[in-house]
């Protein structure tokens, strides 16, 4: 009798997947269909990156999917995270620390399973992948895309591996769309990027504090910089500068006072200066991406 039972909830269920019935009301859940994939981002109506998701406002942990759906709900231009590759050769979505550890690990040692055995997000999340955020992303009526941020590590060998490793994910899930990277100036890892860039053709912004013409020989025709440590009046670089020799600029970050990231300009007049020059820069990062949306309006 039982097996009887079973036989038939069973034989329901898999009614609801083929006919799409609603059987909630008999004791089994209904089918959620999966959001219909999308290969291109919708129309989107500003420049705006949130930086690692938006964690700092949104209370979600850095490079986890809930700060990503986030940056999502805000409809922002991107959401901006880091990226590794794992021994198993695996690309995961974290923010490493001084030593380039996650959970106390170097990635490049360890496989996916037994990073996320050492430990969860502070949400509960497990350590994503980049296949998670290319899935949670590519889906219809969303704008915004990713900005992968390939960090260096050290050796910077493994840098280079996970830009090559994240292009081969991205062209499998055809994401090329929905996806950009941001390169360290550190190591030869540029290098490997600008290749990855011709091959793949996805964009790339380079973060050095180089002029227009060494990010050109470089073979990049976008500069990503801080606002605070490379820009004037801070440093050395300008806005026009990479303008005039027909390269694209974007900054990071411009934030609200209080801000604790060091790459970050807070003042008045330095948000002034990059909202009325907003129009001139391909992205402007900011760990307050709703704060900075109403400042564009």
């Amino acid at each position: 009798m039982i097996k009887r039972i079973a036989y038939i909830c069973v034989l329901l269920l898999s009614m609801s997947c083929e006919r799409g019935l609603n059987l909630s009301s008999h004791g089994v859940l209904p089918v959620v269909p999966k959001p219909e994939k999308a290969l291109t981002p919708a129309a989107c109506d500003n420049n705006i990156v949130a930086h690692r998701g938006g964690s700092a406002v949104c209370g979600f942990p850095d490079n986890s999917l809930s700060s990503l759906k986030y940056a999502m709900s805000l409809k922002l231009r991107a959401s901006e995270c880091d990226i590794y590759w794992t021994k198993d050769n695996n690309v995961i979505v974290a923010h490493a620390n001084d030593e380039y550890k996650i959970n106390g690990m170097h990635p490049w040692e360890h496989t996916l399973t037994e990073m996320r055995l050492a430990g969860r997000l502070k949400n509960g999340e497990e350590l994503p992948t980049l296949q998670d955020f290319l899935e949670t992303v590519m889906v219809k009526d969303n704008p915004t895309m990713l900005m992968l941020d390939i960090k260096y590590t050290e050796p910077a060998e493994y840098a280079s591996r996970a830009v090559r490793r994240a292009c081969e994910i991205i062209k499998k899930q055809g994401a090329e769309n929905f996806c950009f990277f941001i390169c360290t100036s550190r190591g030869k890892v540029g290098d490997v990027a600008a290749a990855c860039m011709k091959s793949y053709g996805i964009p790339v912004g380079w973060m050095a504090n180089k002029s227009a013409e060494e990010f050109q020989n470089k073979g990049f025709s976008w500069a990503n910089l801080s606002a605070k440590s490379y820009m004037s009046p801070y440093g050395p670089r300008t806005i026009n500068e990479f303008l005039d020799a027909g390269m694209e600029i974007s900054v990071f970050c411009v934030d609200k006072k209080g801000s604790k990231d060091a790459n970050a300009v807070t003042s008045e007049s330095d948000v002034k200066y990059y909202i009325d020059n907003y129009s001139k820069l391909k992205y402007i990062t900011t760990n307050y991406p709703k704060w900075l949306l109403s400042k564009t309006k």
